[in-house]
């Protein structure tokens, strides 16, 4: 009777447990894969990646020393990079594009679409890495806090390398 018990017990918890843990895996195997694919293309223009961050279905990198941020994005019906090259950028901002949605009883603001602009010493033209479209996902994770950050570290990249090559300057001009 004990042997029973402790048989169907096993069962239920294991059918439980299951789901969860085919779900970690799976998203661990997403997460390892595009690393791969970003490292990759990194290694293809031969430079290391000094930092990457990964998201549901897309991926981002920056070599400091080569001054080249990568992205790398996955959507169901393909798959696609991208790659930047900093020393041709002045800024970096978001921007995220918002559509009203109507209710029975409410409007509301909903994001349509949030990308990273990376804006070029010419000014006319930009870079846009699209890091949420609404039409691609349908839910929106922590892809916000990730363009604020990305936006934060290049800018303060971008300022840094512009205070070094003013510094080499005055010391020339000295």
């Amino acid at each position: 009777m004990g042997t029973g018990l402790f048989i169907i017990d096993a069962i239920i918890i294991a059918i439980v447990i299951l789901p969860f843990a085919l779900f970690i895996n799976g998203s661990k195997k997403r997460e390892r894969k595009l690393k791969k694919a970003l490292q990759s293309e990194a290694t293809q223009n031969n430079c290391k990646l000094t930092k990457i961050e990964v998201d549901s279905n897309f991926a981002i990198g920056v070599d400091e020393v080569e001054e080249k941020l990568f992205f790398y994005k996955e959507t169901s019906e393909s798959a696609f990079a991208q790659v930047v090259d900093l020393k041709s950028i002045v800024s970096c901002k978001t921007i995220r594009d918002n559509k009203r949605v109507k209710d029975k009883t409410k409007h509301y603001d909903v994001i349509d679409k949030l990308q990273l602009s990376f804006v070029h010493h010419n000014l006319k033209e930009a870079t846009d890495l699209m890091l949420y479209n609404n039409d691609d996902e349908m839910v929106l994770n922590n892809e916000i806090a990730i363009a604020q950050k990305w936006q934060d570290y290049v800018n303060h990249l971008l300022a840094t390398k512009a205070s070094s090559l003013e510094n080499d300057k005055g010391m020339v001009m000295a």
